[in-house]
């Protein structure tokens, strides 16, 4: 059973050529990355999109998205196959009244697109944390234009502990169990917390961490986790460089059957980026279902 998993976050033309050619899916936000959304579509991989509003990143400048011009960009691109509505981010505080006000608004704005876009179908409802559970269950067992959702996203909460995330993801998918519409497929926004990818029925997910991680001198093995290989941290008690000799042949190992060297991972930022990638999609590739059956039984994968 294989993984939806869409590579966020901008980089070289180089990364971005190797993401191609593994196949691997893409998120660009249409706010600060049109051009790698334009890039991407010139060189024939449109069906490999995913487009996010950018909400989220410009609230946290104080700015917000113009929701008519989102839409006039969406309809000039129609080979675009899924794209999310513009949501409210509730910013700089998060409490109940301000995460019920951007229930509300997100909504309204879901309701405003649905009208207005080319392609609804392809227009994707978003519940985020913290906002009240009868959002959730509105985005489920609301038929718009005679149909309920197929595909619905799922806001993480960065800061948050994984404990209280997978309290969290329980509650939601124990919703989506019990709704009208039990089938919907369910995206993760800004997570890849592996364990909980598993543990829960997601049908995809996006994330920046392969990016930041190889940006930050650390490759994601299958072997050995998270490890610092950049020499300009050969000192750091978690280089690749100071783990015993076992541990280390094991790395060593799996750095070469990917095809790559140690002195390579610790002098290219550029192959510990592709390196990364390799490791995610690897594990998307041979992705396996560890959660309740009770949140799968009534599912399509």
């Amino acid at each position: 059973m294989g993984f939806n998993l869409y590579f966020a976050g901008q980089q070289a033309k180089e990364v971005d050529a190797y993401l191609q050619e593994r196949g691997a899916l893409r998120l660009f936000s249409q706010v600060n990355e049109r051009k790698g959304i334009q890039d991407w579509q010139a060189d024939g991989y449109a069906d490999r999109l995913f487009i996010d509003s950018g909400a989220f990143s410009v609230a946290h400048n104080g700015k917000t998205v113009d929701i008519d011009v989102y839409i006039d960009y969406i309809n000039s691109n129609p080979d675009i196959p899924i794209f999310v509505e513009l949501d409210e981010i509730p910013f700089p505080v998060l409490n109940s009244t301000t995460a019920k006000q951007c229930s509300e608004g997100s909504w309204k704005n879901y309701l405003y697109m649905k009208e207005r876009v080319t392609s609804p179908c392809a227009l994707l409802p978003l519940y985020h944390f913290g906002e009240p559970v009868d959002g959730l269950k509105r985005i489920l067992n609301t038929e718009v234009n005679g149909v309920l959702p197929d595909y619905i996203g799922i806001g993480g909460r960065h800061g948050v502990s994984t404990d209280l995330q997978d309290r969290y993801f329980h509650e939601i998918f124990a919703v989506i169990e019990k709704s009208d519409n039990p089938k919907v497929k369910v995206h993760a926004f800004g997570m890849t917390v592996l364990k909980l990818l598993e543990q829960y029925p997601f049908y995809s997910a996006d994330s920046t961490t392969w990016l930041q991680l190889g940006i930050n001198g650390n490759i994601n093995t299958k072997s050995c986790g998270v490890v610092t290989v950049s020499e300009r941290s050969k000192h750091d008690k978690k280089n690749a460089l100071a783990v015993p000799k076992e541990l280390r042949e094991t790395l060593e190992t799996e750095i070469e059957e990917k095809g790559y060297t140690l002195d390579q991972l610790a002098t290219d930022y550029k192959a510990r980026l592709k390196f990364n990638i390799d490791t995610a999609l690897e594990w998307a590739e041979n992705y396996q279902y560890k959660g309740p059956k009770s949140f799968i039984s009534s599912r399509l994968f």
